[in-house]
């Protein structure tokens, strides 16, 4: 777990947060974070207005390669936990956003030791297919 996320979570204890859930949706060849739901230790939803800072990757094409550049950004937090939570599910490769896509959310509790579980949903459309040769049928009539 990198520094600045280790910050933010530490952060948003001191302003009384004890779990956070970040909600995901996709399909059709995209997909969003849906929510940033950020609670305190009775599970009432709470608003927190810091700004923290965040690295952000930048990719590009230079002389026939991808090249990647990290740049430390200032953000509200909300967006902060919405970029931590794409870049693990960029870490799991599991293609949440395309076809019919997929759903899930990342819980952290910050109760005494942090703890983090990623759930990752993907639909997937199933059929039966058979076939019947009625060749023999013309030959009958």
């Amino acid at each position: 777990m990198s520094q600045h996320i280790k910050t933010i979570f530490e952060q948003l204890r001191a302003a009384g947060a004890s779990s956070i859930t970040i909600s995901f949706d996709g399909s059709g060849d995209s997909g969003s974070i849906e929510s940033v739901d950020i609670y305190n230790a009775d599970n009432q939803r709470m608003q927190i207005d810091l700004t923290v800072i965040y690295p952000k990757e930048k990719s590009f094409w230079v002389d026939d390669k991808w090249v990647t550049e990290t740049e430390e950004k200032e953000m509200p937090i909300a967006d902060a936990l919405e970029a931590y939570c794409y870049d693990e599910l960029e870490k799991t490769e599991i293609d949440w956003y395309n076809n019919d896509g997929g759903f899930g959310q990342m819980t952290i509790n910050l109760d005494d030791k942090v703890e983090i579980e990623l759930e990752v949903n993907t639909r997937y459309t199933e059929y039966h297919s058979e076939t019947f040769d009625l060749t023999d049928e013309l030959e009958e009539n």
